[in-house]
């Protein structure tokens, strides 16, 4: 008979207490955006021809019209929400886009020419590991409708095998029957809502259309156009260039650091525009763009208006700040495809902040860490810039400690930047004596606030192209975004039966202990 000793007790207890942390660390809240595997979304295409032709497309013209997503919207895309713990929310896409496109089909032949015409309701799904989510189907557009010369007609919907591999799921297609009088236009129009991809931890959602389906017929496409309307003006803070590659990362899209608008656009209030002529389109002309989140422009109207109101209240600057900041990055404190636009704009907000709340940490936090943003992804901060992130770090926690704004968020605001330093390595000619110099004259005078230039203007700035900030700022109407509720009801269901089981075992083996049991 073998009695357990205290110590193998004691060992035993605190194994569980860990394996019972572990369990609440490797549960994941389904409802979070990070979580998971987002799902491919289907893509935009040009139309293709079922087989090779003479039948050109003359001109097509694509009206892309943008709006936040509503619960409504899911009937609209087939999937397998449980995957990505999507029916844990209201709403399964932040925004949505109407697609209406009109192609005009040329017959220069002289005989009638019958063709079945073709259009994908899912991406390629290339660059998806399904054995994450063997059990998912292929996302598929469910809103799809197409006309002949403004007449309805009927689809039919075929799965037919993935180009990659049979290892890959099938994919959906709908196709419909087509004459092309001789000698005359043809008029195909086709409908459809495609959800926007949001990126990863950031504020931009991906558009994209692929062009180069349209290849299939005969030429090249005479006239092409491409509408995209926005539910806010369009401008460098609204829209910014994506690389046609970054498409391969799907459904991993990072919005890293852009040049500003995409090349090529028109823009004219709330709508954003590019023309293309004698088009032979391939990979490389596929169209992507950045559009912000609708959310997150209401939320910069609304703050901008409330330091219109008051432009002497530094709280409200400082709100600004931490939007124009939370717009500029993405993922762990990187530059975004608006970082070009909102980071100058954030570096004079966070200035203004300061010069009105002296004794606040955090706009000292704020600023340290969109000056760090800039250079996260080479980690070649210049030496001044890494001296004047460090004094802001230092005069956040110094400020924490014992400013009248000091509170928990406040000092957890401070340790982001430090959290942040962790994963940039020293630049080889970056300095850290003004880290120590600050700490030691805050530690002989707890009281002292360490001194920070003025302004900071002598500080290098990336060399993004700042817009004009808008001076004339109406008062906003803002519109609730659709709740995504949030549930941790699984979550706590499976911490406590856990912990149930926890302490039923360990309960078990201490009386077994105290009567001298057998283990």
């Amino acid at each position: 008979m073998k009695v357990l000793t205290r110590r193998s007790l004691f060992c035993l207890v605190r194994f569980m207490m860990v394996l019972f942390i572990l369990c609440g660390l490797l549960v994941a809240n389904p409802a979070r955006a990070d979580v998971g595997v987002h799902p491919i979304l289907p893509g935009g295409s040009n139309i293709q021809s079922e087989e090779d032709t003479l039948i050109r497309m003359a001109a097509e013209r694509v009206e892309m019209s943008v709006r936040l997503a509503t619960e409504a919207d899911n009937d609209l895309v087939k999937l397998n929400p449980e995957a990505y713990g999507l029916q844990f929310s209201n709403a399964w896409y932040i925004a949505v886009a109407e697609v209406h496109a009109d192609f005009t089909m040329h017959n220069p032949t002289g005989v009638d020419v019958n063709l079945k015409v073709w259009f994908p309701l899912a991406s390629s799904l290339e660059n998806l590991s399904w054995e994450i989510n063997p059990e998912e189907i292929v996302p598929q557009i469910m809103s799809f409708a197409a006309s002949v010369d403004q007449r309805p007609v009927e689809h039919t919907t075929s799965l037919l095998p993935n180009p990659k591999g049979e290892d890959r799921p099938m994919l959906p297609w709908a196709s419909f029957p087509v004459t092309f009088a001789a000698g005359e236009d043809t008029t195909i129009q086709v409908d459809y809502l495609l959800p926007l991809v949001p990126s990863i931890k950031g504020s931009p959602l991906a558009l994209y259309y692929i062009f180069q389906t349209g290849a299939s017929w005969a030429g090249t496409i005479g006239t092409a156009e491409l509408i995209v309307n926005l539910p806010y003006p369009a401008s460098a803070e609204t829209i910014a260039d994506l690389a046609p590659d970054s498409l391969d990362n799907l459904p991993y899209i990072m919005a890293g650091a852009s040049t500003g608008l995409p090349s090529g656009v028109t823009i004219e209030n709330n709508q954003a525009r590019w023309e293309w002529t004698d088009f032979e389109p391939g990979p490389q002309d596929d169209f992507s763009i950045w559009v912000l989140n609708p959310t997150s422009w209401q939320e910069l109207e609304a703050a901008r208006a409330a330091v219109q109101a008051d432009p002497e209240d530094g709280t409200r600057w400082l709100q600004l700040a931490d939007i124009y900041r939370s717009i500029a990055t993405v993922g762990y404190n990187s530059a975004s495809a608006f970082s070009a636009t909102y980071y100058p704009l954030g570096i004079e907000a966070y200035n203004k902040a300061i010069s009105l709340l002296p004794d606040h940490p955090s706009p000292h936090a704020g600023l340290a860490l969109l000056m760090l943003s800039a250079y996260m992804r080479d980690a070649q901060a210049p030496a001044e810039v890494m001296d004047t992130i460090l004094q802001e770090q230092a005069t956040c926690k110094d400020l924490a400690s014992r400013s009248p704004y000091a509170d928990s968020f406040s000092a957890d605001y401070c340790g982001q930047v430090e959290f942040i330093l962790s994963f940039y390595p020293p630049n080889a000619t970056a300095t850290v004596s003004a880290q120590t110099t600050l700490d030691a004259a805050v530690l002989q005078d707890p009281t002292s606030t360490p001194e920070l230039p003025a302004t900071y203007t002598s500080v290098p700035v990336p060399t993004f192209t700042p817009i004009p900030t808008n001076t004339d700022l109406p008062q906003p109407t803002v519109t609730p975004a659709p709740a995504q509720s949030t549930s941790g009801a699984q979550t706590m269901l499976i911490l406590g039966a856990a912990g149930i089981v926890a302490i039923i075992l360990v309960g078990y083996l201490v009386s077994k202990r105290m009567r001298g049991g057998p283990s």
